[in-house]
């Protein structure tokens, strides 16, 4: 229905969201209703909560186009064997400090999940832990993994590649991906964490105007025909994001697609199948690296010059007094206090009827709507 959408019906970005179009849903019923998809489809019990808690806290932090509006691209993946639901990671070999891991196509989360823990042990032991992984799935947001080190007043530092769907400089054809990384650590009173693609904007971006009816910027995308668009179902028919930066992004996407594809043995660039057109039984191959990092093996005090270096940043002049200056993560960490706030999640609710149609394929219970009275 999307993809024949008239392009009248859809709107600027604004501003301040219309609240109308959003209905408030509990963060326990989203992961329950993910559960019940998924265990739908004969997902083991043990990787049901994984799975559940991990696109409902990109949601959490305000990335809506990497959250519960994905489950249908996981639920796809699993019905049609891209992801291999009851595979494990396991190492290849190891030493003290890094360490080679086949992922067994299972998905991105639970090879993510076994990686960063691997790293961590290691981090604990020499200061470093240094972890590739291949055969791997779509990794969601990297920050769930950097996270995971940072509760442990560790730093961590996460990147993926994906598949070619960002162009290069004077080139026509997408053939590189609009690789990710992640990289987080906090200090006693300060908190650093940036997630970012190397595109403009990543594709969950697109995907999650397309679900509000909404426009995108020109700068985010072009056309089959390489012309650049507004219009969202354009951008997705054959993916042509623009690289954040020019050659700047472009080189981030390189450098990733390297150590993640080349070093680990993973496909890379255009060995990867096409985004969202991979019919065939057979897993993207992805790589993925965590390097786990102890600030304290290094400098005693690394928290409080995180703390002094986060100090200088913000309290610089700002080129306008109503908009202070950010440090990354800050913009996800107020998304979070708005959800606390609420006491729920804000769905739109175009994402709402979505899921309420696989509730009715997959005869669950929908996704109930929070009530302030309960």
């Amino acid at each position: 229905m999307g993809r024949h959408r008239r392009m009248s019906t859809f709107r600027k970005p604004m501003a301040v969201p219309n609240l109308g179009d959003y209905s408030l849903v509990h963060v326990e019923e989203a992961r329950r209703f993910i559960r019940d998809c998924l265990k739908r489809i004969g997902v083991p019990e043990l990787k049901l909560r994984c799975v559940s808690e991990f696109l409902v806290a990109a949601d959490y932090r305000g990335i809506y186009g990497s959250g519960l509006s994905q489950l249908d691209i996981y639920l796809n993946d699993l019905l049609h064997r891209r992801a291999n639901m009851d595979a494990e990671p396991e190492i290849i070999r190891e030493t003290v400090a890094t360490a080679h891991v086949n992922g067994n196509d299972a998905l991105g989360v639970i090879v993510g999940n076994f990686c960063m823990s691997l790293a961590l042990e290691k981090a604990k032991n020499v200061g470093v832990g240094f972890v590739v992984a291949n055969r791997s799935n779509n990794l969601g947001i990297a920050s769930w993994y950097a996270l995971q080190a940072l509760d442990q007043d560790y730093a961590g530092l996460v990147m993926s590649n994906g598949a070619p769907i960002m162009v290069p400089p004077r080139s026509s054809v997408a053939s590189i991906g609009a690789n990710c990384l992640a990289f987080g650590v906090k200090g006693r009173n300060s908190y650093f964490m940036l997630d970012m693609v190397s595109s403009m904007k990543d594709i969950g971006s697109i995907e999650w105007a397309l679900t509000k009816h909404e426009y995108i910027p020109h700068l985010w995308a072009a056309d089959e025909r390489g012309y650049s668009t507004c219009f969202p179902m354009l951008a997705l028919r054959n993916p042509r994001l623009t690289c954040a930066g020019a050659s700047k992004g472009y080189c981030l996407a390189a450098m990733i697609d390297l150590l993640c594809g080349v070093l680990s043995g993973a496909n890379f660039s255009t060995q990867i199948p096409p985004w969202r057109s991979n019919v065939k039984r057979l897993c993207p191959n992805l790589g993925q690296i965590f390097i786990v990092i102890d600030p304290d093996f290094f400098l005693p005090d690394f928290m409080d010059r995180l703390d002094d270096f986060t100090e200088c940043i913000k309290n610089s002049t700002p080129a306008s007094l109503a908009k202070p200056i950010q440090m990354p993560g800050d913009r996800e960490m107020r998304h979070m206090h708005l959800v606390e706030k609420l006491g729920a999640l804000p769905y739109h609710n175009a994402l709402l009827k979505k899921y309420n149609a696989i509730a009715d394929l997959f005869c669950i219970k929908p996704i109930q709507m929070f009530n302030n009275d309960d």
